[in-house]
């Protein structure tokens, strides 16, 4: 009955939830880690407080930030709210990351009872896209780069529910949605934002070949989508471009195209990695301490090759309606994500992002072509 399958799911979510808080509480209690920026556990409220205006006058003899205001949401004012009520910086940094996996793996419960599929696989796709081996290049060091990761099958999952909505009123509810996710989980990196927004955009493609969805009707949810995000999301893009016009050329400082080319292997993203710094090593150590196992435990090595070989198995054997899409979305992923590599010998699409990136800012922005992982990820 409707009772009985309502505790079985609370006790669903309840199971989920564990996974996704217990194990980050669990790892080094006490121990604060630099992520992202430090200010957001030493003094929340001076960061929010300086994040509202592009200027900064207490930077040398002032300049103009890079990437503050995003922090003005969410992720300031939750740290800002932990603050006040006396939460140790440690347990909010893991209950932020563990809500993070969390909302992730309940994304992908949304977007699977979206297209109406039943059975174990739910969980198994739940579980598995929100332990992706993704997360440990960001998790400690930029988890907010994480954001665009675990709104991913929410805003495909709104995308196809605005399809299906009638016209009328309630035709805006979904757009609505997508563009509140999106300022939930887009403020700070649009890079990672717009690799995410890939599968949303192959979707509207997909149903209008398909001819599931008359093209009049994909236009319209794409123009109500458009319209919404875009404007909701003025107050970021605004500092991007105050930040482009007026502030230092972060690109020319930060890691060059050939240095992220080097990682971004078929063999690596197809297992979650491929991000350039999850491999670095100097005489200190490794810079990421999971790559040592992932990198030389052959039995973890054999594990996450074993995964999207299973999967890539079941998408030749499974019949499903929408096995297509998610055929096209690992392909399309993987094509992205390699990017440039090798960089003295592209692909001729490696080839033609190589000369994007080497002519524009806007191509150099997204050279971590490793952030369209999540794609990969999803799609297997």
């Amino acid at each position: 009955d409707d009772v009985e399958t309502r505790r079985w799911r609370v006790l669903g979510y309840a199971l989920l939830a564990l996974l996704a808080y217990v194990p980050v509480l669990l790892t080094k209690p006490g121990k604060v880690v630099a992520d992202t920026k430090s200010y957001l556990y030493l003094d929340p409220g001076r960061l929010l407080e300086r994040a509202v205006s592009m200027w900064d006058p207490n930077i040398g003899m002032g300049t103009v930030t890079h990437q503050n205001i995003g922090y003005l949401f969410p992720m300031g004012p939750y740290y800002w709210l932990m603050h006040l009520v006396g939460v140790p910086a440690w347990v909010s940094q893991r209950l932020w990351l563990g809500s993070i996996l969390f909302a992730a793996a309940v994304g992908v419960l949304y977007l699977l009872r979206t297209l109406h599929v039943r059975g174990p696989g739910v969980v198994v796709a739940a579980v598995v896209f929100m332990l992706t081996p993704y997360t440990l290049d960001f998790a400690a060091r930029i988890s907010v780069i994480l954001l665009p990761w675990a709104g991913l099958p929410w805003m495909l999952a709104l995308t196809i529910r605005a399809l299906r909505t009638p016209k009328g009123r309630g035709s805006w509810r979904y757009p609505a949605l997508f563009a509140i996710v999106v300022q939930i989980v887009g403020g700070v990196n649009a890079t990672a934002l717009i690799f995410a927004g890939v599968a949303p955009v192959l979707w509207l493609l997909y149903v209008g070949v398909t001819r599931d969805v008359e093209w009049r009707r994909v236009l319209a949810v794409t123009v109500r989508i458009g319209v919404l995000t875009l404007v909701t999301s003025l107050w970021w893009i605004a500092g991007l471009w105050a930040q482009g016009g007026y502030g230092l050329n972060i690109l020319k400082y930060t890691e060059t195209l050939q240095v992220v080319t080097l990682s971004s292997l078929p063999t690596e993203v197809l297992r979650g990695l491929g991000y350039w710094f999850f491999y670095g090593i100097d005489r200190i150590g490794h810079w990421t301490d999971a790559s040592v196992p992932y990198t030389q435990n052959l039995a973890l090595i054999g594990v996450s090759f074993l995964l999207p070989v299973l999967a890539l198995l079941s998408a030749a054997c499974v019949r499903w309606r929408h096995r297509a899409y998610f055929v096209v979305l690992t392909v399309v992923g993987v094509a992205v994500a390699v990017g440039a590599n090798p960089f003295d010998d592209p692909s001729p699409l490696g080839a033609v992002f190589k000369s994007f990136a080497e002519s524009s800012s806007f191509g150099l922005a997204l050279r971590s072509t490793s952030r369209a992982v999540p794609l990969i990820a999803l799609g297997l």
